[in-house]
């Protein structure tokens, strides 16, 4: 059980990953408005939105602060992931995933965050856990935008 919950706690960051940012990887900090809509295991899930507060440290390298955040979140599972990668390509990062034992449980993720102005970001990702022979894949499509140069507190 633990290991699941290890493993959705990755798949977690990776949804995260959404995290607004601007064609040089450098992100508008302030407010930010994320709506997420998706599928899971075929079925709809309902829209969510919500708000997240970009600080000016984070805001200088997206990349570097989701491969940290990824790095803490497997420090546990890390040898057990044969692939764990962050590319950058003009104005998208991609990340993907794969950790796992085949006979116990596994999870494999891409997220492709595409920056579309500084104020705006949208990204997909994709992700697929198995555990115990049952496997859940789910699509996660999130359109980010910059509301306010201040968070409220």
């Amino acid at each position: 059980m633990k290991r699941l919950f290890i493993f959705a706690s990755i798949a977690a960051v990776l949804v995260g990953l959404h995290a607004p940012a601007r064609a040089a990887n450098e992100i508008q900090p302030g407010l930010w408005q994320d709506t997420e809509t998706g599928t899971a295991n075929g079925k709809t899930m309902p829209p969510k939105v919500s708000t997240s507060c970009v600080t000016p440290a984070e805001a200088k390298d997206i990349a570097k602060q989701a491969q940290e955040e990824l790095q803490k979140s497997l420090k546990e599972q890390a040898q057990q992931c044969s692939k764990m990668s962050v590319r950058e390509n003009g104005n998208t990062i991609t990340f993907e995933m794969k950790c796992g034992e085949p006979k116990q449980a596994t999870l494999e993720a891409l997220s492709v965050i595409t920056f579309l102005s500084p104020q705006h970001t949208t990204s997909t990702t994709k992700t697929e856990m198995t555990l115990m022979g049952h496997t859940l894949a789910s699509t996660v499509t999130t359109d980010s935008k910059w509301i306010s140069a201040t968070c409220k507190k």
